[in-house]
């Protein structure tokens, strides 16, 4: 590390706040008013509960719009030190309150580097930290920060690999929304607007016109359309369709907690254990591993066990709505109604039909302290299904694309474990890129 060089912040880059927009500014479309919110777990930019005000307001705010390579610290509350990165599809965009923008000055660092850089702080020095009624950075202070800058070329290669494997994790994630989405377009056509049915009544018969273009191989389509009944019955549903309380279609249960005090039950702990906590730090849809583990003792204490690989997890309480499939054997806590898949509701299907009926699943919700969905009340809600053989059809097409999502958030958590092993490393100069020639592509 002899040719690195100790630099400060301030000589590197700028640092700038945000505007405290109010709501009353906030349209329905317009410029993006990026918030604390919008910064996810993976450093990445995220659209949901965007606010936006008009482009005319827009203009007078110019100073503070955001820039491709802009790093984002976020400098109060409980996520205070979060960082995030902006890439130019977030764009155009304006900053609000309680973050700064750390802009790499022209030819002073790589603005990629910069943001790695501030990626491995794990920890803000207390003297850092002021205010009485919540926690805060002083600006001057993270001016003042002092680290170790590697030559231009060196900077530009650590960049390159950190980036390279974010933006693998990336193109994952975005290959899961489609996925995603690919699989919720088809539930509601087949199995809320009764598309191919209707269109088989409307006199159509191209098989892949019928089952609405979803189909990944027009070989396939034939025999799935001829499935399909010709005609809605009195009853509004696909003749031979029929409605079923839930709770006669799946294998139900909910879960429990072994005393925390005793600890034989989780000493050494190897079974999955799950919390709505868990779910509300997933951003993904399978659930790999959970904060707290059951030793075997403590799996005893739970009555209904373990629940099996393709097990539908939702919380039933503060909030109701957490989902998320399970990947491997886990228990859960009695914040839970678990789904266990049965042939009459698989996995896929179970998922999907969560979320398409959560205005009625919390519409049978009660409770004074807080509103929560017992099995009681969710075991008589009402589901429509097909005939056995559209099922195993539906498997067929949404469980491909089920196992992809699958292996693309297991080849994420491989990444995101190598980048993060990495990072601290790089920035350190305790590994040299010299030294790892050929170890990401």
């Amino acid at each position: 590390m002899s040719n690195w060089a100790k630099a400060r912040l301030e000589d590197v880059a700028e640092l700038s706040g945000g505007y405290a927009f109010k709501s009353s500014q906030y349209t329905e479309a317009g410029r993006f008013v990026l918030r604390t919110v919008n910064i996810d777990d993976e450093f990445s930019i995220s659209m949901e509960k965007a606010n936006f005000i008009s482009e005319v307001e827009a203009e007078k705010f110019e100073r503070f719009a955001l820039r491709e390579h802009d790093t984002l610290f976020v400098m109060v509350a409980a996520t205070l030190g979060k960082v995030g990165y902006v890439r130019e599809r977030d764009l155009p965009a304006l900053l609000n309150q309680n973050m700064w923008v750390i802009r790499a000055k022209q030819g002073a660092v790589e603005p990629i580097f910069l943001h790695y850089l501030f990626r491995q702080i794990s920890k803000i020095p207390l003297s850092w930290v002021g205010g009485s009624a919540r926690s805060f950075l002083r600006r001057d202070d993270v001016r003042k920060l002092e680290f170790e800058l590697p030559p231009p070329v060196e900077q530009e290669n650590i960049a390159h690999v950190l980036k390279t494997l974010d933006d693998k994790i990336e193109l994952n994630r975005q290959m899961n929304e489609t996925l995603e989405a690919m699989a919720r377009a088809l539930f509601r056509d087949w199995f809320v607007d009764f598309g191919p049915t209707r269109r088989k009544a409307a006199g159509e018969t191209d098989p892949v016109k019928i089952l609405g273009g979803a189909i990944p191989s027009p070989q396939k389509a034939p025999p799935i359309a001829a499935h399909f009944p010709d005609a809605l019955g009195e009853d509004g549903l696909p003749d031979g369709w029929e409605k079923v309380p839930v709770g006669d279609a799946s294998d139900i249960v909910g879960g429990g907690t072994p005393n925390t005090k005793t600890e034989v039950f989780w000493d050494n702990g190897r079974h999955n254990w799950a919390t709505p906590r868990d779910l509300s730090r997933l951003s993904a849809v399978f659930i790999q591993d959970t904060e707290r583990k059951l030793s075997d003792a403590g799996l005893a204490k739970v009555s209904s066990g373990l629940s099996p690989v393709g097990s539908v997890l939702m919380s039933s309480r503060a909030p109701i709505g957490y989902l998320a499939i399970a990947a491997k054997p886990t228990a859960v806590n009695q914040g839970f109604i678990v789904m266990r898949p049965t042939k009459r509701f698989p996995t896929c299907f179970a998922k999907l039909w969560c979320e398409e009926n959560m205005e009625t699943i919390e519409a049978n919700a009660n409770g004074s302290t807080f509103q929560e969905i017992s099995k009681k009340n969710f075991k008589p809600i009402l589901v429509t299904l097909p005939c056995d053989r559209i099922m195993s059809d539906y498997v067929s097409i949404v469980g491909t694309l089920f196992d992809k999502v699958h292996a693309n958030e297991v080849e994420n958590q491989t990444l995101a474990q190598m980048r993060d092993l990495l990072l601290p490393k790089l920035m350190s100069g305790e590994i040299r890129l010299k030294d790892m020639e050929g170890a990401v592509c």
